[in-house]
Parts: C-alpha cells; structure tokens; sequence
C-alpha cells in the first residue's frame, strides 16, 4: 500500500537535522538501500572514516551553500550580477576546501573528492576583478579606473555649480528644498513651478501637487552631458568584465554542478556520522548465514525516549530461515519486529546501526513488511481483504535472500482460519528461500514454530510479580498472551474477567494453550539445566585442575625432599661432617620441606558419631552430632539444628576447641542451590518457617543471597520477614529488588562472607 511502515523517512528526518546544505538535502532525500551489498560496503567504508573524524574536536565546518543551481541552468550570453558571481565563486572554493579536508590518499572518502575539480583559474580571476560585495575592482582594470576618476570630477563639478544656484535661488524664495537630486540619472534641484523668470533649465520632473519643478539649470546641461556619456562607458566597461565572467562560469557549468553534487554527499556522509556518534551506532558485520543483532535500539525510540529504550538481543541462528515470536499484548513484539526491518534496511543503505560492534547481519536481497494498518480506506478495503493483498504482492515478490517481516498475520477474519492462512503462507515464504520472522498470539502459528524445523522461537519477558512486560526477548520458549494478568494490572472490571475466564474453559485458558505453555515451561527449564550442566562441567574441570596441580606440588615438594636427605648422607659419610650435616639440617630450606611432608601425610580418620564434634567440610563452622539417620545426620550449630549429609561434615579430635562458631561466613556450595522462595499470599507463621529453612540451606550452599517474593498487600508480610531478618546475624543486609526485576513486591537478602 505504499506507506513507510518502517519509518524510515522518519530516521531521514532525524538525519536532516545535522545536513548543513541545500547540496546535502538533496542527497538526503534521494537516500535509500542500495541494490548491492557491495555498494552498502563501500559507502560503511566512507561512514567510518567519517566518524572517525567527527570524533575529532575540530568540527569539519560543511557551509550552508548558496543556491546556485538556478544561475547555471542560464545560456550563453546571459550576464550575471557581481554579487552572483561571487556567490558561484564561494561555493567553487568551499567545495575546493572539502576537497583539501577530505582527501586524504587512498581513504575511503577520497573516491568522492577526487572527483571535485577546484577550478583555481576561474576563482583566482573572479576574486581579482571582483570584491566581496560584488562590484568591480579599479585595480584589475586600469581603464574602468580611469574612467571612474574622470566621473567623479564631472560630478564634484555639477554638484558644485548646483550649490551655488540653489544658494542664490534661496534668496528669491524660489527653492521648494534646499537638496540636489537626480531625475533621469541628472542633477537637478526643486524649484518653485514659476522659476521660469528667474532661472532656465529643463524641467525633467513634478511633484504629485504640480507646485514642485525638478530642474536642470542650463548652466549645468553640458557637465551633466558629459557625466552621462562617462558612466555610459564605465557600465559598458563593467557589462564586458561580468559577461565574460559569466561566459567563463557557464563553460564550467556541468563541472560546478557535480562538485555541488559530490559536496551534498559528504554533507549527507558527515551528517550520519554525526547521528552515529550521538547515539553509539556502529557498522555491522555481514554474516554467511544467520542474523545476530546484539544490544539493538529502534533509532526513532532512541530520539523520543534517549536512554530509557530498552536495548533487545534479536537472533536468527544460522541454519535457521524463520523466527516466531510471541508474547503479552504491549511486550514490544511489534517494536522488535520494527527494529529489526529498519536496522536491515539502515545497514543496506549504508547507514550505521545502534547495536553492539559484535553484531552481525545477513546480507538480505530486500525487506518486505506485513503490518496491521487497519483498513484501507483511500481503495475502500476491509482490513483482512488489506492484509491479503500485500501478502499476495509479497508472495509475488519473494525470492532468495528476501526477509519478510509478519506482524500478526491472519488478523481480521475468524481467528481459527486466518492463523491457517499464516501458517500456509510463512511456509510458502520459507519454500521460496526467504526468511521470516513472524509476531503472533495465535495458537496455531506457535504450534508450527514448535513442531517445524529451521525455526527459532522466542517470546518477550513478563514480570510475573509485577503483571508488566520486559520489553526484552527470551529464545527457545513460547509466550502466552496473558490477555487476563494485563487486564487485572490495569484495574480492568473484575467481573468482567471473571466471566472471560470462565467462557474459555473456567481455568483461564484452553487445553491447547496450556500444553503450550508446558512446553514452553519445559524448554526453559531445559535451557536452564543446559546452563547449570556446562557450569558443572565448567567446576569440574577447575576442581580436577586444582587436584593436578597439588600432586604436581606433592611430587616436587618430595623429591626436593629426597635430595636434601641424600645431601645429608653424603655429607656424614665423609670426614668431620657434623658441621656442615647440621647446616643443612638447619637450614630454612629443610625446615619447610619437613612441615610440607607432614601436612601431606594422611590426616588422623576419625568416626562421626553422636554426641561427637563435628566441622563442616570447606569451612571453620563446628557443631555437635545430635542424631545419625542413616545417611543424614542432624547438628546443632549454636541454637540451629540443621539436617545435612554425612559427605558434608567431618569429625574433629575431642581436644580441638568444640565451641560452635555463627554461621556467618560463606559455606562452599555443596549443597543444593536455592531458587527465589515465593510466599505471596502466605500468613506471617506460615511464611517465616519457609524463610528460615531458606535461609539455612543458601548458608549451606554458599549463596551470596537469596531472593523472597512477598508482593506488596498490606506491607504487613513484608515487614515481619525484614523484622525477622534483622535478627539473624548472618544476614549482611536487604533490599528492594529493581523496578525491572519487581521493585518493593520482592526482597534481596544479602550473607556475611565466609
């Protein structure tokens, strides 16, 4: 339907602020992708020589050109005011100047000023034969000089004549104004009508009441003859001086209007660099396969919102040729789907991009774009009759290469068969070598981003606590709508959801959406197992590392040991030894190695037993066994009685100090990790059991903290779990957490190290 859908004129908008010339405007509106890669690649070349420079104090100084245009479209044996030559003169030089700036050998830039011819000849002669303001020069033309000076004698003497006429005219009360003016281009002076009988003259002019004459006394016709023809020949003098200049720019024409042209691109080039380093974007990395856009912004949020917008990681893995997203209504489907059309269509018009450096694009053919505009009212069409016609023209146009971006396809028409038709027609896209990246809540088009391969799926994070989108995308899960959690966070009529709920299945949604929704639970849990799998096998690696590196200690500390021993002997075997075997017995060395060789002997094994004492492994904290249970055993540790392992604690010799120490240092993680601890709609007794047992097994792990989610309610829960918190000293400190991940509805609780 022809509309930007993409905004990127807008973006150009944005560009048109820092463009400093006219030249640079034009350039600006004839800005769009190119058809090659190749072509985006050398202008990215040009850009970041740009930026570089721009990132320099000294700005580069792009003039807001006069507008020539016009004057070179005249032909020949056209003449030119002075000023105007000056002007065609100023805008020679300034795009001369750039040229000098910017031409740096072998940079990018310089394939563009080499094509800048600076036409020194003609600036040098117009500057000589012209000043500044446009008039010609005495000194270039000792004949117009001449000629000058002669006219100004003429004149000083009729001015003089004229004075003393209209003095003695005054004494007649005949002069209407003591003046001298010009009539006709002569000298004349106001006379009362009926000076006829005191002076002769000829009348050249009246004033609007008849009672003024404007004359030119007899006595000063002949001067007045004179000056005339002079100035006659100064202006045919100067005519020929300006129509050769004239001739001279005219000649140069098509060459001052493609250095305006090559100036209004570097205008254009240092404009978007300018954007560029403004908003840290940066050139992307062409990729074979795959699209990896890390940190993107939407360039038009970035103008209205500055560093609110919320940076999104946008990744189609190589292999793949389709991305399904998903989500809450207001999660910014639509945003990461914008974002994505109009980076790929910035980076094809050689455009930086607001995204990290490692982000890397697929170098797409073209970007086609399916988005609700509602009806199409100037051709009088229905909304889904809208939707088919533009994806029928993308079908058409599709090809290898192409991406093609569906926002909610299938809309507009009974739910069940417009998600059919999607599905059909991002199939059809795939079997036609394009890739898709398609928004939806239909159920049906999730089921096929599950079931089909070569797609990626993904859904915009929700804060379950707070019932409010991320605005960020997690990948590998499917999202739900949370049509119902929306409508409750804006204070939606309770009845109203109540009956919804109830007219879907009574439980909030259909069997399809929930097997959807363990599915996509499944994935996350998966990808979370995936996650703590590799920091095991991270750990173990580092753990069988350490191990290496104390046997390689052991090895060395015991053969060091043996040849300090076989030292010794060798020296008692020889005569009067003793001295020098006590030095060496003595010495530092030895000392060292003896107290290495017994901590490396092996240790007293002693039995846990009850009753007896007892120190968790990998720290200084000491209890006493209370119970065995088989493979468990229950200490007490000040006034705690914790239920641990008996591969987590060890017996200490009866004469070591038993004096259990706090709990307030930080346990090595052996035991199991503590997820957030949810006690929303709990009572204080029922909440404050789970948080100490909480509490006991993060000290055992080794937490540096745990989280709880209280909500917000009364405040009353809130505030007995922070009361409660006060009181245990292995508490550092709490907190609400970020607005982001809860605010005041969640509590940090931070531990004491160990």
């Amino acid at each position: 339907m022809g509309q930007d859908l993409l905004e990127f004129s807008s973006l150009k908008g944005y560009i048109r602020s820092f463009v400093a010339s006219d030249a640079g405007l034009n350039a600006l509106a004839e800005l769009r992708p190119f058809d090659t890669w190749d072509e985006a690649a050398q202008r990215w070349g040009m850009l970041q020589e740009m930026i570089s420079l721009v990132a320099l104090s000294e700005p580069l100084g792009f003039s807001a050109l006069s507008e020539i245009r016009e004057l070179l479209n005249f032909r020949e044996g056209a003449v030119f005011e002075g000023k105007d030559i000056v002007m065609v003169s100023d805008v020679i030089l300034e795009t001369a100047r750039i040229k000098r700036l910017l031409g740096k050998p072998g940079g990018p830039l310089s394939s563009i000023t080499a094509g800048i011819e600076p036409l020194e000849g003609l600036t040098t002669e117009i500057n000589d034969l012209l000043l500044p303001t446009g008039e010609i020069s005495d000194e270039a033309n000792p004949f117009l000089r001449r000629l000058r000076k002669q006219a100004r004698s003429l004149r000083s003497v009729v001015l003089e004549k004229l004075q003393g006429i209209l003095d003695f005219l005054k004494t007649k009360s005949m002069v209407m104004e003591d003046l001298i003016t010009v009539r006709n281009d002569r000298y004349v002076i106001p006379l009362r009508h009926d000076y006829g009988s005191h002076v002769k003259g000829i009348t050249h002019d009246f004033s609007r009441t008849n009672k003024t004459a404007f004359v030119e006394p007899l006595a000063v016709v002949e001067e007045n003859n004179e000056l005339g023809q002079v100035r006659s020949d100064i202006k045919e003098e100067e005519n020929k001086i300006l129509r050769d200049l004239t001739a001279q720019i005219l000649v140069h024409g098509v060459s001052i209007r493609n250095n305006l042209k090559l100036y209004g691109l570097l205008d254009l080039i240092h404009a978007c660099a300018a954007w560029a380093v403004k908003h840290n974007a940066v050139v992307p990395s062409l990729s074979s396969d795959g699209i990896d856009l890390r940190g993107a912004r939407h360039p038009i949020l970035i103008e209205r919102l500055g560093k609110r917008t919320v940076p999104l990681d946008i990744v189609m893995p190589a292999g793949k040729d389709c991305l399904i997203i998903s989500g809450p209504n207001a999660g910014g489907k639509t945003v990461a789907l914008k974002t994505l059309g109009l980076l790929m269509v910035m980076a094809k018009s050689g455009l930086a991009i607001p995204a990290k450096e490692e982000s890397r694009i697929f170098p797409v053919r073209s970007v086609l774009v399916e988005m609700d505009t509602s009806q199409d009212i100037q051709h009088d069409l229905s909304s889904f009759t809208a939707h088919a016609l533009t994806l029928k023209r993308i079908y058409e146009q599709a090809g290898p290469g192409d991406l093609i971006l569906l926002d909610e396809p299938g809309t507009g028409t009974e739910p069940q068969q417009g998600a059919a038709i999607a599905v059909s027609c991002i199939d059809a896209f795939r079997k036609k070598g394009a890739r898709v990246v398609v928004t939806s809540h239909a159920d049906l088009i999730k089921l096929y981003g599950l079931s089909s391969e070569g797609v990626e799926n993904a859904a915009t994070a929700f804060d379950d606590t707070g019932l409010k989108p991320l605005f960020s995308l997690q990948y590998g899960v499917i999202g739900q709508s949370r049509a119902f959690d929306i409508l409750k966070s804006v204070d939606f009529p309770a009845e109203i959801i109540r009956d919804a709920i109830t007219i879907t299945t009574g439980d909030g949604g259909s069997a399809l959406a929930k097997a959807m929704e363990d599915i996509s639970q499944a994935s996350s849990m998966r990808l979370k197992a995936e996650e703590e799998l590799a920091r095991a096998r991270e750990l173990t690696l580092q753990a069988e590392e350490k191990v290496k590196e104390v046997q390689r200690e052991k090895v060395t500390f015991a053969l060091r040991y043996k040849r300090l021993m076989d030292r010794v002997e060798i020296l008692a075997a020889k005569p009067q030894p003793r001295e020098k075997v006590e030095e060496v017995r003595s010495s530092q060395e030895a000392h060292e190695l003896e107290e290495i060789r017994k901590e490396n002997e092996p240790a007293l094994a002693l039995a846990v037993r009850k009753g007896g004492p007892v120190v968790l492994k990998g720290t200084n904290t000491t209890g006493e066994v209370v119970e065995l249970l088989g493979e468990h055993a229950e200490i007490l540790i000040g006034q705690k009685r914790l239920k641990v392992s008996l591969d987590q604690i060890e017996a200490v010799q009866e004469e070591e100090d038993r004096k259990p120490k706090r709990v307030g240092m930080r346990v090595r993680a052996i035991s199991e990790y503590v997820l957030p601890i949810n006690v929303v709609g709990m009572r204080v007794d029922e909440a404050l059991p789970v948080i100490e047992k909480a509490v006991d097994q993060a000290l055992l792990s080794g937490q540096k903290s745990i989280e709880i989610i209280h909500g917000a309610g009364t405040g009353r829960l809130k505030a007995a779990i922070r009361e409660y918190l006060k009181s245990l000293d292995a508490v550092k400190g709490y907190s609400d957490s970020t607005i982001r991940e809860g605010g005041g509805n969640k509590t940090i609780v931070m531990f004491e190290k160990g």
